[in-house]
This record gives structure tokens, sequence and C-alpha cells, in this order.
């Protein structure tokens, strides 16, 4: 896609402005210091010579479905996590360690296969946790396999914030506790990391173990978006209109996801300092028409300024098949006019078809990379 950007140091932000935030660096990127998170003036600070690349999430997608297919070739049993991480349950037959190492060889050849730039580190281990961190210890084209015998030596070689979940906070916490290596933290007993961390405790001594605590779905609780402004858009009426893209995102999202929300939220942050937040709780509702009624509504009470961040999320998830059907008919053909832009939008692209109040803000806030659970629901192609 960008050979000549190959061994050298770049950036991929959502806006490649100087208040844009970097959310990818190349691993030449990374020796200059440049992290995830820094602002694009930050990380020309720290390395002049990176390259600032706009995201293009579709072909992201692309990408990816590239890659979920290549690995299916190989086997079953497959969960994309993220746009870039994939978790696979091995079978009886994979599990002995050659097995294991071969398929992972298999995997590794066949995503070459899709693009001879792509690397990809592979671990092995006897729970979802375990072979992340496993993964995570060898990049960026590494092979770890961890065994339960082995797993004294595996977290002597690693470091404690190399595993997922423990952050800068989380670490001063163990630290008062006489924890400070990945190593301590193993050694724990079940008591003890009961009344450190709570019922997490418990959680994280069987998942620090082998046991598969992590193989299960987590129910979606909240929907939303968010968009940092661009300079020409940091007047109240361009807000706005920006405001109304997420919501259109977000009711797409909502009733792709076969949910209704009970609840809608509303941010604004100020590019001087200071901020407007309000939520309330509603009846039940998917449609976009509602969601932006019921925005517009709580943003009344706003006194604004120069914004610069702008946010929505609904909440008090509920899924359709539970509620019942309105015996309204303003409600219904409002689901009805909902249903026909998904429609046509599912057909011929994202944004085809859109509310006129939009037009401001319509090149705002386009799709990002869901490094997260990954969304199928980006259609612009």
């Amino acid at each position: 896609m960008r050979p000549n950007l190959r061994g050298k140091p770049a950036g991929v932000t959502p806006y490649p402005g100087d208040t844009g935030c970097v959310i990818a660096r190349s691993y030449e990127a990374k020796e200059w210091g440049v992290k995830t998170g820094d602002m694009v003036r930050d990380a020309k600070r720290k390395c002049p010579k990176i390259e600032i690349i706009e995201a293009r999430p579709a072909l992201y997608q692309i990408y990816h479905r590239e890659i979920l297919k290549a690995i299916e070739s190989c086997t079953s049993n497959i969960t994309p996590l993220s746009i870039d991480e994939f978790a696979i349950k091995l079978s009886g037959s994979e599990m002995s360690y050659q097995s294991s190492r071969n398929l992972a060889l298999k995997i590794k050849k066949a995503i070459y296969d899709v693009g001879d730039w792509l690397k990809c580190s592979v671990g092995v281990g006897p729970n979802r946790f375990l072979a992340k961190v496993a993964g995570e210890s060898k990049k960026p084209d590494g092979l770890t396999i961890v065994k339960l015998e082995e797993l004294d030596n595996f977290y002597k070689s690693i470091k404690l914030r190399d595993i997922p979940g423990i952050n800068f906070q989380m670490e001063k916490c163990l630290a008062r506790f006489g924890i400070y290596s990945a190593y301590d933290f193993y050694r724990k007993d079940q008591f003890t990391m009961s009344k450190i961390l709570k019922h997490p405790g418990k959680v994280w001594y069987f998942r620090l173990r082998g046991y598969e605590v992590d193989d299960f779905e987590i129910e979606t609780k909240n929907c939303g978006h968010s968009h940092v402004l661009a300079p020409s858009l940091r007047t109240k009426e361009s807000a706005i209109s920006v405001i109304e893209k997420l919501a259109h995102k977000t009711a797409y999202r909502l009733r792709k996801g076969g949910f209704l929300a009970g609840g809608v939220f509303v941010s604004i942050h100020f590019l001087r300092g200071g901020f407007y937040h309000q939520a309330k709780r509603v009846s039940p509702f998917s449609d976009t028409t509602t969601l932006v009624r019921q925005i517009k509504n709580l943003l009344k009470g706003c006194n604004w300024r120069e914004p610069i961040l702008v946010a929505i999320s609904t909440f008090n998830l509920v899924r359709k098949q539970n509620i019942q059907i309105s015996i309204f008919p303003e409600v219904e053909k409002l689901r009805q006019i909902s249903k026909a832009l998904d429609e046509v939008n599912d057909t011929y692209g994202a944004d085809t078809l859109y509310y006129a109040s939009m037009q401001k803000g319509i090149d705002s806030a386009p799709d990002r990379i869901p490094f997260g659970r990954v969304r199928y629901d980006i259609r612009n192609f």
C-alpha cells in the first residue's frame, strides 16, 4: 500500500493536524520514543522525520478479512478480538507441543501470503490470557509456546507491565503489597490476591495459573462516539452538525447490534478549558431522529464557547426482542425511516443518504480502527 514507508518511522492518526492523536506507530518510530496516545506535535518533536498518515479504516477492514480467511484455511474455532488480534481454541489433535507449533508456523506463512510485509507474533498457552502474553513477548514476528510446567520460568522472563491489564496505577497498588515483578504476582496465594484486589484478585489468581476465565462474551453496556474537532469546525453550529453525524453512526450501530437505548449522554470540551456534560434516561429507542432530538434537548443548557471535543453515548441498552412493539404510529414511522436509511447506506456505502442537518460535519468523524471488538458495519470501501 505504501512501500515507500517500509523501514521508516511512521505514525497513524485519525486527524493529521498537530492536535491529532497517534493511534498506531511503526517499530522505527517506537525506537524514537513515540508512543500510542501521543499528540501528533509531540510525535514530531520526538522524531522529526516521522511520517504522519491519516487512518484508512475501510482498507484495514479489508485486510482484516483477508487475514481471517488465511487463518481459516489453517484451522477453525477462531474468534476475532480486534482488527489485528485473533484467538484460536485448539482442538484435541492440535494441542500437543509439536502440533501447535506446526499450526502456528502454518498460520504465519498464510498471513505472509496475504502481504509479504505482514508479520505476526503467535503465542500458545493453556488459556487465552497466557497465549496473549506469550504472543506479546516476542514482537513483531515471534512464536512463543508456554507450558504449564514452565510457568515459573516464563513469569521470571517478563516484566510486571508486560501483563495485559497491569497499568501504572495498578503497578503502584501492587507495589504496596510487595509485588514488584510478574513472578511476584504469580506466586501470591489466592487469599492474598483476594485481599489486595477483592473479587478480581481471585480471577487473577486462576488466570495466571492457566485456567480459562476469559472465554466468554461481555454484554454491551453502552454505545457511542467522540471526535476532536478540526479548527474550522470549532463553532456551535459546526459542532452540532458533527454531533448529529456521531448520532447517525451511534444509532446505526444500535440497530445493527439489535439494541435499544434507555439513556443518552452528551459531552462538550472547550479549547480554553471547561466542559459541559448532561445525561438523561429515556424510553428505549434505536432510531436516529429520536437520538438527535434527545441530544439537542440536553444541549439547551450549554454555554457555548470554542468547542474542541464532542462526544455522545447511549446507555441502559436492552435487546430489541425484550421490548414490546409500540402502539404509537409516530414511533413506528421513525423506525421505518431509520430502516430505509440503513438499507440505502448498506447497499451504496456509508453516508450515501443522511440528514441535511449533518452537512457541515459529514466529512468529520470518519470510521476509526476498531482496536476493541471488531465492527463489521463499516461499509465505505
